[in-house]
């Protein structure tokens, strides 16, 4: 082989050495930094697989400086990039009482994600979550929620007002149904139209009658006395209305008071512990 072919093939296996040489110095693990940056590299490896990007992230960080082997530096700040754009942003909205709110705590299990809502997003890992969400005043919420790599979510919540009870330990009386007083009023205008209609169609049926005997009595036509007959039957059937819907006004009206006086009725309550006897009593004067 000439000198001239020779050459090129020296310097070729020379240089890979070299460069072999100079790699396996770089990630020596008997230097502490370098070490500290195999490990890092590793980790956040096995932190992204399981999921755990914010962990994988923090470890990124770590493998990615300058004083990492160059290729450890090279992967890491390639895998941050890439973990970064996959991490979940959650942010949090509430409303209550026709308005929007900010003091909500909002928590996951014993974490306690925001003391309050102003905007913030929150970085998440992937997963299942239980959120929970309190507020001064308001029933506690509790959301399910599953959340992806890369999703972007704004989670919403509507509060209600914490019911109100009286501080004897007994539920405010609620008020009585609307229906009673309105049923009442119903039958009574009902009775009135029906009693109304039968003086007046009874009044015509006893004029026509009366204009009948005067005029053509015994030999009255048919359609005559038809018309006599008629209108006394809208009489009959106008006083049956009335009396039935004067009765069921009368019911529905006593119904309605007694079911006041029940909720009126006085209680009285005994309380009794280890250090106090309480007793109250309620009633209306």
């Amino acid at each position: 082989m000439s000198l001239k072919l020779l050459l090129p093939l020296v310097l070729f296996v020379v240089g890979t050495l070299s460069i072999g040489e100079a790699r396996a110095d770089d990630t020596d693990t008997t230097n502490p930094a370098t070490a500290a940056c195999v490990r890092a590299y590793e980790q956040a490896q096995e932190e992204r697989q399981s999921g755990k990007l914010l962990e994988a992230r923090v470890h990124l960080q770590g493998c990615a400086q300058d004083t990492c082997p160059g290729f450890v530096r090279s992967d890491c700040t390639a895998w941050y990039r890439e973990v970064q754009a996959e991490v979940p942003v959650v942010a949090f909205a509430a409303r209550g009482a026709g308005r929007d709110l900010t003091d909500v705590r909002v928590s996951s299990g014993q974490r306690v994600l925001a003391s309050r809502i102003d905007g913030q997003e929150i970085e998440l890992d992937p997963g299942e979550y239980d959120f929970q969400f309190t507020a001064a005043g308001m029933q506690p919420i509790a959301r399910h929620v599953l959340i992806s790599s890369g999703e972007r979510l704004v989670q919403r919540v509507e509060f209600l007002p914490v019911r109100e009870e009286s501080t004897e330990g007994y539920a405010a009386p609620s008020r009585p149904p609307q229906r009673s007083r309105v049923l009442p009023a119903v039958f009574g205008g009902a009775a009135v139209l029906g009693l109304a209609g039968f003086g007046v169609f009874g009044a015509l049926g006893h004029s026509a009658e009366s204009n009948l005997e005067a005029t053509c009595s015994p030999h009255c036509r048919e359609d005559q006395i038809s018309k006599v007959r008629t209108r006394y039957a809208v009489a009959d059937v106008s006083l049956a209305v009335g009396v039935a819907s004067l009765g069921l006004a009368a019911y529905f009206a006593l119904s309605a008071s007694s079911e006041r006086r029940a909720a009126q009725s006085p209680s009285f309550d005994v309380q009794a512990s280890a250090h106090a006897l309480n007793a109250s009593y309620r009633g209306a004067f």
